[in-house]
């Protein structure tokens, strides 16, 4: 039933009304941080290509580049046979992306041609992570599938209990996703044979980030888990109020992720403990982009939010007219965010005011994917859309 609700929940566009007095729960606040904030300018964080959901392992969202603010023009549009469910992912000169029509997509960026596409058993939700030439990615069809990026040749798939909408994160040889099975898996990227799986109480929806010794992700029975990454031992696990779908961001020492309980959390990264949250007045399952400074994120109470990364206090709220259940893309200046309002919205980071939008002619219940300056999205109108 809880699956069922939260499906449920995904498509609603109920009216609502929105709370703009929120604070963070200043009494919750560790002001003398005992870990030292992690560096979020790395390598992974600064990849050149959005090759991931979230961009990079520490799954961020952030890219470092100054993006132009004037008004972007279209210069790509695939359409598929059904709504695009996934975030695309980008990765020398190619966007790949799923469909609800069963199948994984690999357009050429620059003539907006089809290179490929391959067909699964079912709709795919699980957004594609592009790795040494290999596309990863799960499907509703219970498998995980590793293609040939250049041909959409199969050269393996793993069969789970359950369908798979969490979306793949690779550390060291490994590829680690999520299923409705209630299981973490953790394959060989070469052979896609088991190393290990780890068993929770509830479907997984969330998708794993990945830091230096742990790997951390949520579930619908309202936990955040982070387990030795090598081993599957459990370290630690958090207890929210409700089911967890967002997807946990790793920055400044800390897991940041949201929860069907209205809170937005910032953990301890190593011992778990809570360092402050903030109340929405809706579910959030957009997942967080963060920086040294900044936490962005939707909720389905049709606000953009961004909190001080540190404290967990409101810098500035953005009203739109739908639910948020896409996640940000974040720039040095700029941060994107779809909305089921049929836009995707380019905000000022340090303002909050809008730069501009663009109107597409369905929901962006999606996440887009910054790459080179261009602006890639998928939406429900059954198309990948690139700006530039």
């Amino acid at each position: 039933m809880k699956k069922l609700m939260f499906l449920l929940t995904l498509v609603s566009l109920s009216v609502i009304s929105c709370n703009s007095g929120n604070e963070a729960v200043k009494e919750e606040v560790n002001v003398e941080e005992t870990v030292q904030a992690e560096e979020v300018t790395t390598n992974e964080a600064n990849h050149v290509m959005w090759y991931k959901f979230k961009a990079n392992p520490k799954s961020t969202s952030k890219v470092d580049i100054e993006m132009p603010l004037e008004l972007p023009i279209s210069f790509l549009n695939y359409k598929t046979n059904d709504r695009v469910s996934t975030s695309p992912s980008v990765f020398k000169g190619v966007v790949y992306f799923g469909s609800s029509d069963f199948s994984l997509y690999a357009i050429n960026i620059e003539t907006s041609d089809l290179l490929w596409s391959f067909v699964t058993g079912g709709d795919i939700r699980s957004n594609p992570i592009i790795v040494d030439g290999v596309v990863y990615f799960g499907s509703s069809d219970k498998y995980f599938y590793a293609l040939d990026a250049t041909t959409g040749e199969l050269k393996w798939k793993f069969e789970t209990g359950d369908m798979i909408i969490s979306s793949a994160n690779i550390d060291n040889g490994k590829v680690y996703f999520g299923s409705y099975d209630k299981n973490l898996y953790v394959l060989n990227t070469e052979t896609g044979e088991l190393v290990w799986k780890f068993e929770v109480g509830d479907g997984i929806y969330s998708s794993p980030a990945i830091g230096e010794d742990h790997v951390y992700f949520g579930s619908f029975d309202s936990h955040l888990y982070a387990l030795n990454k090598e081993s599957g031992e459990e370290v630690w696990k958090f207890k929210a109020g409700a089911a967890i779908a967002s997807s946990p961001a790793l920055a400044n020492g800390k897991i940041y992720f949201g929860s069907d309980d209205h809170f937005m959390y910032a953990l301890d990264r190593i011992d778990g403990n809570m360092i402050w949250k903030y109340e929405s007045a809706k579910a959030i399952n957009s997942s967080p982009a963060v920086d040294s400074d900044n936490c962005f994120f939707g909720s389905y109470d049709y606000r953009f939010y961004n909190l001080d990364a540190n404290t967990g206090i409101m810098k500035w709220a953005f009203q739109t007219d739908g639910p948020i259940h896409s996640s940000p893309a974040l720039t040095n200046n700029l941060v994107y965010i779809g909305s089921d309002d049929f836009n995707l919205y380019a905000i000022d980071i340090k303002t909050g005011q809008e730069v501009w939008r663009h109107t597409v002619k369905d929901r962006v219940h999606t996440s887009p994917a910054i790459c080179k300056g261009m602006i890639f999205f998928c939406s429900y109108d059954n198309q990948i859309h690139g700006l530039k």
